[in-house]
């Protein structure tokens, strides 16, 4: 039977009120919770942070950066984001967002040296604050505005988003490999507890069992973290959610060795990520 990926949600204020007992009734593992925007919280942040930790659900909290005139600097907001986690940075490597869609207001992402400055200012910022890299959200473009990538970016951890595919591999272009992979923003929303028809579905490098690896090797975490028996795997496999069945979430036979040696090294540090 063929292995299956990790399976995650990310939410803000956009899907209002959570149930967080169904996303992991649904079949999540994890949750990423966008935490802040430019210098204010997400209105949804903190109500989402405490109720996804009592749903048993691992968390990670990402910042959107905002590049609009006027904005903070890369620094100012990191060091923002990195206040707001002070006394609680969940389970998972915090999450640095760099897009734009380049309307109502959001530029488009900046050439090559101005992106490479903000992301890589932003890391060090919240380095510095939290000693903790953040991992890198963005898409294929982001990638591409950021390469060739330097040494310091190489070696940070990826969530690219890449949809409009059945492929059970992403693109992420010249990084060097990818930790999460949002591969859809149309899952089902509500039987997921969540306000909004849609939502953003994410698959993790891994098993269940190597994200809980990975999330321990962290160190981020107050407590050892141990999974919990996958209460919603049906008995008899002809009845298992669709959710589950996604093929973005079983893993290609052909990179068994690869996923072999991300459960051995779960936290990646050397040579790829840190």
């Amino acid at each position: 039977m063929a292995k299956r990926r990790a399976l995650g949600v990310d939410i803000s204020h956009w899907q209002g009120e959570v149930n967080f007992s169904m996303t992991k009734r649904a079949g999540a593992s994890f949750v990423i919770i966008k935490a802040c925007q430019n210098l204010w919280p997400d209105d949804q942040f903190a109500r989402s942070w405490e109720n996804a930790k009592k749903a048993n659900l691992l968390r990670g909290a990402y910042h959107f950066f905002d590049m609009r005139d006027g904005s903070a600097s890369a620094k100012e907001q990191a060091r923002y984001f990195a206040d707001l986690l002070k006394d609680d940075m969940g389970e998972l490597r915090p999450v640095l967002n760099f897009e734009s869609p380049g309307i109502n207001g959001y530029p488009e992402i900046p050439e090559h040296e101005e992106s490479v400055r903000i992301v890589t200012q932003f890391m060090e910022a919240f380095y510095q604050k939290t000693n903790v890299y953040p991992m890198l959200y963005t898409n294929l473009s982001g990638v591409e505005r950021l390469s060739p990538l330097s040494d310091f970016l190489s070696s940070k951890e990826l969530w690219i988003a890449w949809y409009y595919t059945k492929s059970r591999t992403p693109k992420f272009g010249s990084w060097p490999n990818w930790r999460i992979w949002q591969y859809k923003s149309t899952g089902n929303g509500l039987a997921f507890g969540v306000e909004s028809s849609g939502l953003d579905m994410n698959a993790f490098n891994g098993t269940e069992e190597d994200l809980y690896q990975y999330a321990n090797s962290l160190g981020i975490s107050r407590s050892v973290l141990k999974m919990q028996k996958s209460f919603f795997f049906p008995k008899h496999p002809s009845s298992e959610s669709s959710f589950l069945t996604d093929p973005q979430l079983i893993i290609p036979e052909r990179n068994s060795e690869k996923e072999s040696a991300v459960k051995k090294n779960p936290d990646c540090t050397s040579p790829i990520f840190s």
